[in-house]
């Protein structure tokens, strides 16, 4: 803890993020200089949707990745609960996902890619979590 106050990262802004985890995401990802945007992130976390194609045929419905670091994503899935039951934002857009019928998991993989480009957007400006420029 007293290394994350040390560091004062801005992700520490989100609610719903603590020092251990915070400091957990903020090490596996490591500098952020080296992802050009949010969506090297998400790969790198293996939460990105599984792309499959076979000739004509597209899959509509694919499950994530699971091709990157097996640690950032189960911190990203441990966190994202509390993200979403303490910032109005992350709630709604998890409510959105629901009712347009997404399971639980599924809407909680969604939130979790939004997260991390909310990570990304943080870690490049270096300012402080503000919920009204999400809306």
């Amino acid at each position: 803890e007293e290394f994350s106050i040390k560091n004062n990262s801005p992700i520490l802004s989100i609610p719903g993020i603590s020092h251990f985890s915070g400091t957990s995401i903020l090490a596996e990802l490591g500098d952020i200089g080296n992802y050009s945007k949010p969506s090297r992130i998400i790969k790198f976390a293996g939460v990105a949707p599984y792309h499959y194609e076979s000739s004509q045929y597209n899959a509509q419905h694919t499950a994530i990745t699971k091709k990157g670091s097996k640690y950032l994503r189960k911190t990203l899935y441990q966190v994202i609960l509390p993200v979403i039951n303490n910032n109005p934002v992350f709630k709604k857009y998890y409510r959105l996902k629901i009712s347009q019928g997404k399971g639980h998991r599924c809407a909680q993989g969604h939130c979790i890619r939004k997260l991390l480009r909310v990570i990304y957007h943080l870690l490049e400006t270096g300012q402080s979590f503000d919920p009204a420029l999400l809306r």
